[in-house]
């Protein structure tokens, strides 16, 4: 039987669709259930808009990138629009994961329905995101990639926040198993993931430290309380005290700089901690030491400037 929808619906959806120029629109209400699906949803997704309906939405992504579909339906409830989440679908037929952009705007006329624009990325970023999945990145490589999104950020007129998360990795190990400590990292890390500003990833900082990109709205003490909750639910018994600090982008003025300035900012956030981190600033960086190899000769740094 054809469902019968109200204006409002349908000018929700043919707005959601238009501005997103997607492939695929879901509808998911505010526990990330499906309630409504439309366009390439069998090419794209691998099944039709009926069986995906009453589904957790999380099911359309490949295993590796579910728990960030899933966080990603938590971000888009705090801030109301979410753009360019980079992830894998779930594998077709051929068992190979298509690589999509999902993007979210809450619904303003429906309380509590979102809109998923989601569309397959062209062949050209395909390698890109294939070559971003294993998270978390190292200090180097971090600083490197949110140095780019940073100037990209820059030069759309977006503020961004450079933030720092210490999970006492010390009580975590002592209160549950090496194998519950590794999968919590895991999910700690997929979660801070969705969280990151375009899905542009985690940076290991250290151990049980980490670093991500957030939009200039969201405060990073609620990724922490995310976090937290997760850790709950996976451990009714571990209480997740999550010491975190964040930094604005918009105080550097030379974007130049951004890929040296995070660099040491993250060094530092390892060596002295969540609850001694005293920088106010990325420019107090430059009152920390130089970073210095075996060799005893100042690291370089890759930059635009030869």
């Amino acid at each position: 039987m054809t469902e019968e929808f109200s204006l409002t619906e349908q000018r929700d959806r043919y707005v959601a669709f238009a501005f997103a120029a997607a492939d695929v629109l879901l509808e998911v209400d505010d526990s990330g259930v499906v309630v409504f699906a439309a366009g390439s949803v069998k090419a794209l997704l691998h099944r039709t808009a009926e069986e995906l309906k009453g589904q957790d939405v999380a099911v359309i992504a490949a295993e590796t990138d579910a728990a960030v579909l899933g966080e990603f339906v938590n971000k888009l409830k705090l801030t109301g629009r979410v753009s360019d989440q980079w992830i894998l679908a779930h594998p077709g037929a051929d068992g190979k994961p298509t690589p999509i952009s999902v993007s979210g705007m809450s619904s303003p006329q429906r309380k509590g329905i979102h809109h998923l624009s989601i569309k397959a990325l062209p062949l050209r970023s395909r390698e890109t995101v294939t070559k971003a999945a294993p998270n978390p990145m190292s200090v180097l490589d971090f600083a490197n990639a949110a140095a780019i999104v940073g100037t990209q950020s820059r030069d759309a007129g977006e503020e961004m926040n450079f933030a720092f998360y210490d999970v006492n990795w010390d009580h975590v190990e002592k209160t549950v198993s090496r194998e519950d400590a590794d999968r919590l990292n895991d999910s700690l890390v997929q979660t801070m993931r969705a969280w990151s500003s375009g899905g542009s990833g985690v940076g290991q900082v250290g151990r049980g430290r980490y670093s991500v990109l957030l939009d200039d709205g969201i405060d990073a003490s609620a990724v922490s309380k995310r976090m937290a909750e997760i850790a709950k639910d996976q451990c009714d018994y571990l209480v997740l005290d999550v010491e975190e600090a964040s930094l604005p982008l918009g105080e550097i003025v030379n974007s130049d700089d951004f890929g040296p300035m995070f660099e040491k900012a993250m060094r530092h956030f390892n060596d002295v901690g969540g609850r001694a981190f005293d920088l106010k600033s990325f420019d107090d960086t430059k009152k920390i030491a130089p970073i210095l190899p075996k060799s005893g000769k100042r690291t370089l740094f890759p930059s635009k400037k030869r």
